[in-house]
């Protein structure tokens, strides 16, 4: 398991900036020694020189000896300092450089490599206010760049390239609290944020990778919480103490530039969006993750292909829960995808439809489903590895249903529950009781096309029509057909009332 480094050092998080305020009085010591305890659940242990300056506190030498004992290896990171200024009116100013080196060393397998990290911001500010088991953090900055520099391994300068992040107008607020369960609520927003990416292959072949992005008007939140007592190899027990998270991104524009040589084969391309989310959130209760784009456009070239491939996308959404926690109770989950309004140039279209048969509206693809589960053991346990079943399926919910493509369209929607005490009647699954409505339009009109393309022979067609009469019925309008699938209480296949199985 990786550690979890955003969670482990108020000085990783001001470097990232990052959000809620209180105003009360809080001293130079208290903030470092805040800083210094939300390492010490993560085994990290830390150096540093202090020295006292009348009210203020300068810490240099600063070092984090970071151990990674599954993979018997350690990382030692080490940072110049900074001074925390009393402002005499019960808050403390952060003060670094302007130019700040910070240098990680690895270590294991009898391997050492480092990294020189350059840090560099124009107009930071960070002020600590509050109390000290509540201290809030606010900050600005005009520009906060964060790049690659020397890499070092096995005694050798590796040249890999270029590789920046770059915040412009960050500003951000990220309130401290608690003893036991430490929290920390955070707010960011940033005018743009900006990678790049120049690679190649130290070696000296032709690989590399090109990459330039920015996200403009970019908006993060988060609430995180861990256990001090937390022992950060055990992470079922961290999330039964309370380990969890919620956060959010979102930005009003994307426009990605990409040029990668792997393989022998070189890809480049653009991609662009109006707007994105993405969400993550996590407790001992359960796991969801949610995600959105809205008017994307991507364009490619690829191997082997005379021409750019692209096409355009009105939305892609994507969204996930599930229970985590083990109860006699049933609990809910979910599980949506839609990827609305595809469409691709008349020149890819007229690769393999050249005479214009197909109509070539936007395609959309979606379906939502929901259902309960019941979970039978602690997920994170390492027995539950071992089980063949540690939940049961108890009822599935299919919302919507909807296909939209080439003419033709299919829609449905139903619902199912399982007898978990019969996995005899469908091979070891629990037996399914309800039924699914179905409609199709332009399907008829779909295969014909088909056979004119000589995408499929009059043979292959009247084979799937007569299959078609087995499981569907004529439904309203020309060209529609409807079918109702169910499955009764005695296992039972039912099309349309004749009975399949």
């Amino acid at each position: 398991m990786k550690q979890p480094l955003t969670f482990c050092s108020p000085v990783i998080a001001a470097l990232m900036l990052g959000a809620p305020v209180a105003h009360a009085d809080v001293t130079p010591q208290e903030v470092w020694q805040s800083w210094l305890s939300q390492m010490e659940p993560f085994g990290y242990e830390v150096s540093a020189t202090e020295t006292q300056m009348g009210n203020d506190l300068e810490i240099s030498d600063l070092v984090m000896n970071i151990a990674i004992p599954e993979e018997d290896a350690t990382v030692e990171v080490s940072m110049p300092g900074f001074t925390f200024v009393d402002k005499g009116d019960g808050t403390v100013a952060l003060e670094m450089p302007a130019i700040y080196p910070i240098v990680a060393k690895f270590s294991g397998d009898g391997e050492e490599g480092q990294v020189n990290i350059n840090y560099n911001t124009t107009g930071l500010s960070m002020v600590a206010s509050g109390e000290p088991d509540a201290i809030n953090y606010a900050y600005s900055a005009a520009s906060v760049e964060m790049s690659v520099g020397e890499i070092m391994a096995e005694g050798q300068t590796i040249n890999l390239g270029d590789i920046s992040v770059t915040m412009v107008n960050a500003n951000g607020n990220s309130l401290i609290s608690g003893t036991d369960l430490m929290s920390s609520d955070q707010e960011f927003s940033a005018d743009q944020l900006i990678l790049n990416v120049d690679v190649k292959d130290p070696t000296g072949s032709e690989e590399g990778a090109i990459i330039n992005a920015t996200l403009s008007n970019v908006t993060f939140d988060s609430l995180t919480a861990f256990p001090m007592a937390m022992d950060p190899e055990d992470f079922g027990k961290a999330m039964a103490q309370g380990l969890a998270m919620d956060f959010g991104l979102a930005h009003n524009g994307a426009d990605i530039a990409f040029d990668i040589n792997a393989d022998g084969e070189r890809v480049s391309g653009t991609q662009q969006a109006a707007s994105g989310e993405f969400g993550l959130a996590f407790d001992a209760e359960g796991f969801a993750l949610n995600q959105q784009a809205f008017d994307a456009a991507v364009s490619m070239q690829v191997p082997d292909l005379p021409f750019p491939v692209s096409y355009e996308l009105g939305e892609a959404s994507m969204e996930i829960s599930v229970p985590l926690a083990m109860a006699d109770e049933e609990q809910d989950f979910k599980l949506a995808v839609t990827l609305a309004d595809f469409a691709v140039p008349d020149m890819l279209w007229s690769v393999f439809d050249p005479t214009a048969q197909l109509p070539r509206d936007p395609a959309t693809v979606s379906f939502d489903v929901t259902g309960t589960v019941k979970i039978l053991a602690d997920l994170f346990a390492p027995e539950a590895m071992m089980m063949d079943e540690p939940g049961e399926l108890h009822s599935v919910s299919i919302n919507d249903i909807h296909v939209s493509m080439v003419g033709a369209e299919l829609t449905g929607a139903g619902a199912f529950t399982f007898d978990n005490t019969d996995k005899v009647s469908f091979d070891g699954m629990p037996r399914p009781e309800g039924s699914v409505e179905l409609s199709l339009t332009g399907g008829n009109a779909l295969m014909d096309k088909a056979v004119a393309m000589g995408l499929a022979s009059e043979e292959d067609v009247m084979g799937a029509r007569m299959m078609m009469g087995m499981f569907t019925v004529p439904g309203e309008g020309e060209d529609s057909l409807k079918s109702t699938i169910e499955v009764n209480a005695e296992g039972h296949v039912m099309a349309n009332g004749m009975r399949l199985k």
